[in-house]
């Protein structure tokens, strides 16, 4: 299972924020294949929430719908010390009913395609990779507010220390770990070819082995440059370019605001909106985790904190956040493994009114949605930080909206549990793995476009796999192989009244 403390994606070591697949060294053969099939059923036509959130945009949004997945990667080899390369490569493929508007929009799917390098404590990639960042646990949590892995994976060049790295004149008692990334958004609905820029950094405080480890940390995300035929068309800018110079960019990075007193001149055809604000759609979070070694088990506390406008400056939206509290036992076969409770509230945004010259009135944040990106924190369509910030498409009775979400205002409670059942025989050696969600809204709209009345939604979900053991004649084709079975129920007036079910099967090697 993987742990909170993964930085990067889907297998190894990581920062419970920042999930990464460790894969490979020199180029050179793969030493992992995964091949998966199944199949998605629902009641209503419509694939319920978490049977499709936080899959790196790789569930459709209609079923029947069928799936079939190929995967290759090259790990590191663990025997090189200093500089060691990989790659990673996963294809999907859905037989799925496409209307050319819900995501994904195409029947096959390039999740990952990636190679990377390490040189001692530093590592660099490019591509499309699977990550969360965020202090939180990755493998049950409702979703960390920046960066969830709801969405495809954007397309980065990117350099990071990827674990948490002792500074040596702290003997071991203070750690560093963070990454710093460029990236490319393509075409939007209203800016086309927008840049993403992405930094986060965090400290541990506290040895590995220490009973107490405390964790903070900023995630940094702007969406920037690209071309804007409406802002254009609009009188707002001259040509369809938006900023998007080098100084720009050091703007950027800087988080610095525009105008006379900026140490950066930011380019010529700047608009009102970037000299009032920012230039770019800056948004992220600052994050605190407290972990407590119990022996049998580990309890691990977080919060973030999320941050778009400044608010969180002034401490008028401090009441908003992610907050989460794990317990997991270190008995890897344990009946209940891990048990998780979350709360979200993105609901008080600073107040009701945005004054920007007083600080105790600079609220109405309007999470997600950006007046000049009218895209939103989205890829694709999709939304990059926590899904229940749904879009507006995503909705019962919603066909258009002007901009990208008009429902981020909630309140959400979730609780996961995940661990083995003890029921094993001789075709099942390991018993049945299973995991449980439960999560509870109250969405509000937005203060822009509020709801008449607050609509209520119920998320279940269920799933139980195990790996065969079958030795000759004709069972030994199936031996290794998981057997995968996901349920999910939606009821409520967010989405459709539906259940839902998956089936699969999939094949791993390693060489």
């Amino acid at each position: 299972m993987r742990s909170w403390l993964n930085l990067f994606t889907v297998s190894s070591f990581c920062l419970g924020s920042i999930q990464l697949c460790a894969q490979s060294s020199v180029i050179r053969s793969p030493n992992q294949y995964q091949v998966e099939a199944g199949t998605y059923f629902s009641t209503s036509g419509q694939t319920p929430f978490w049977l499709r959130a936080n899959q790196y945009g790789s569930v459709p949004y209609y079923t029947p719908s069928a799936t079939l997945r190929v995967g290759l990667s090259s790990e590191y080899d663990t025997t090189r010390q200093r500089f060691d390369v990989g790659y990673g490569l996963d294809v999907i493929a859905n037989g799925a009913n496409y209307n050319g508007y819900l995501p994904p929009s195409s029947p096959v799917i390039l999740q990952q395609a990636y190679v990377k390098a390490r040189l001692g404590i530093f590592e660099a990639y490019v591509g499309r990779r699977r990550e969360i960042f965020g202090l939180v646990d990755t493998l049950l949590t409702s979703g960390s507010y920046t960066w969830s892995g709801n969405a495809l994976p954007v397309p980065k060049i990117q350099i990071s220390i990827p674990r948490f790295t002792p500074i040596k004149f702290t003997k071991g008692w203070l750690s560093v770990m963070g990454t710093f990334a460029h990236g490319w958004l393509g075409s939007g609905t209203y800016v086309r070819h927008a840049f993403l820029h992405q930094k986060s950094l965090f400290f541990r405080l506290g040895k590995e082995q220490s009973t107490f480890r405390a964790y903070g940390g900023i995630n940094h995300d702007v969406v920037w440059g690209g071309k804007s035929p409406e802002l254009a068309n609009l009188g707002v800018i001259k040509s369809e370019q938006l900023p998007s110079s080098f100084q720009d960019y050091l703007l950027v990075v800087s988080g610095l605001r525009t105008g006379s007193q900026s140490i950066f001149t930011p380019s010529p055809g700047i608009t009102d909106f970037d000299l009032t604000n920012r230039i770019g759609n800056h948004l992220g979070s600052v994050d605190l985790a407290l972990e407590i070694d119990l022996r049998r088990h580990s309890l691990f506390i977080y919060r973030q904190n999320p941050y778009d406008s400044g608010a969180l400056f002034y401490l008028t939206s401090i009441a908003d956040g992610l907050n989460g509290i794990r317990l997991r036992s270190n008995n890897p076969d344990a009946l209940v493994r891990t048990v998780l409770i979350e709360f979200l509230n993105t609901a008080n945004q600073g107040g009701s009114e945005f004054v920007i010259d007083d600080p105790q009135r600079r609220g109405r944040v309007n999470y997600f949605n950006n007046a000049q990106f009218r895209d939103g924190w989205a890829y694709q369509r999709l939304t990059v930080g926590t899904p229940f910030i749904n879009p507006y498409y995503d909705r019962l009775g919603n066909t258009s909206f002007g901009g990208f979400t008009n429902n981020n205002r909630v309140y959400a409670w979730h609780l996961a549990a995940a661990g083995t059942l003890p029921w094993r025989g001789n075709l099942l050696p390991k018993g049945l793995s299973y995991q449980t969600k439960l999560s509870v809204s109250r969405n509000l709209g937005t203060y822009d476009t509020p709801y008449r009345t607050p609509v209520s939604q119920v998320s279940l979900f269920g799933q139980l796999s195990t790996t065969i053991h079958a030795e000759g004649g004709f069972g030994q084709f199936f031996d290794g192989t998981e057997i995968i079975g996901r349920v999910a129920y939606d009821s409520g007036g967010l989405y459709s009244d539906s259940f839902g079910l998956y089936i699969g099967l999939r094949r791993q090697w390693a060489k």
